[in-house]
């Protein structure tokens, strides 16, 4: 990744969804239940990626520092119509494996997953990146110059700042 030297915002033109999925290896010797479910969210992931006109704008895997069972995915999606369409397309990786998951292990507590919605307006949030690799919405949008005395609010377009 190529670090962009200054200080940027993101833009993104219209409604966009934030998506957090992950899961929990609550019992780290039970290899046979974790492994399939994170080898299925990479599959989906990569399938996401692969689709043309994908609506998948932006996925990051993440590890906590804080508990490092808890791989996650922060991811960019173009609206949240297209996540449920693909969350229940019979033809794509998700269905068959949420059906395996609820068949093998959802009700024995070895393995937990989880995720989080947000549907976020356009012109409703602020980024700012400082030094780094275009990531995030920056990625998922148009990446932009910031001005050293900018702040929250002025990337909020905040008319009532004083």
């Amino acid at each position: 990744m190529d670090v962009k030297a200054g200080r940027y915002t993101a833009n993104f033109p219209d409604d966009f969804v934030v998506f957090f999925i992950g899961m929990r290896i609550n019992h780290l010797r039970r290899v046979n239940e974790w492994v399939p479910v994170m080898r299925a969210a990479f599959a989906m992931t990569r399938e996401l990626k692969e689709l043309p006109d994908s609506p998948l704008l932006e996925s990051r895997t993440m590890l906590t520092v804080t508990d490092w069972r808890v791989p996650m995915f922060i991811q960019y999606w173009r609206s949240m119509e297209e996540l449920e369409t693909w969350a229940n397309n019979e033809d794509r990786r998700h269905r068959p494996a949420q059906r395996e998951f609820f068949r093998r292990t959802a009700y024995n507590g070895h393995v937990g997953v989880w995720h989080e919605t947000f549907r976020v307006q356009a012109g409703q949030y602020e980024a700012i990146y400082a030094n780094m690799p275009r990531m995030g919405l920056a990625a998922a949008g148009q990446y932009r110059t910031l001005r050293s005395t900018s702040t929250m609010r002025d990337r909020l377009g905040d008319t009532d700042a004083h």
